[in-house]
């Protein structure tokens, strides 16, 4: 009988800890996508400072540029994007159009976050034509708020227009 009691309780203490995961984890997503949301808000406003503080201090940035785009710091990042709002983004509007999370720990998330923007004037793209790609964030609590740790944005170019 006592061997019961102590295999029953052994199970009770290894399950408890999954249901607690469970249960952060099942109101948690809803975080992460306002996450998302408050992206799309900052980048609408051109409002650098609201978009670097979704980001943690040490957050690796990798733009679609790729590693000449590797923006290292909230600080780097900030900047990098201020400028380019200036130019490229100044009349940008991006629709962030899903976002899937996925909990590798209880405080440590990835998602992935599809976006389109239109109005830019990049490179390779005609004047103002939608551009849509995807973020792979890396998102992680610290400190009782969620801030992205790293990323890696990469954009979707088979709708790319071509030289002619």
């Amino acid at each position: 009988m006592r061997k019961m009691q102590i295999l029953v309780l052994a199970l009770t203490l290894a399950v408890l800890p999954v249901c607690a995961q469970s249960k952060e984890s099942g109101a948690d997503p809803k975080v992460i996508e306002a996450i998302a949301a408050r992206w799309q808000d900052a980048w609408n406003r051109h409002d650098m400072d609201a978009l670097a503080s979704l980001h943690a201090e040490d957050v690796d940035f990798v733009t679609v540029s790729g590693p000449q785009g590797w923006l290292k710091g909230r600080q780097e990042f900030k900047d990098a994007h201020a400028h380019v709002h200036e130019s490229m983004f100044k009349q940008s509007v991006l629709t962030i159009k899903e976002t899937h999370v996925k909990f590798i720990r209880p405080d440590v998330v990835i998602a992935h976050v599809l976006w389109q923007t239109q109005g830019d004037r990049v490179p390779d793209r005609k004047p103002g034509e939608k551009r849509d790609g995807i973020f792979t964030w890396v998102v992680e609590k610290r400190g009782g708020n969620w801030l992205i740790i790293a990323s890696q944005n990469t954009e979707n170019k088979t709708n790319q227009c071509k030289e002619q």
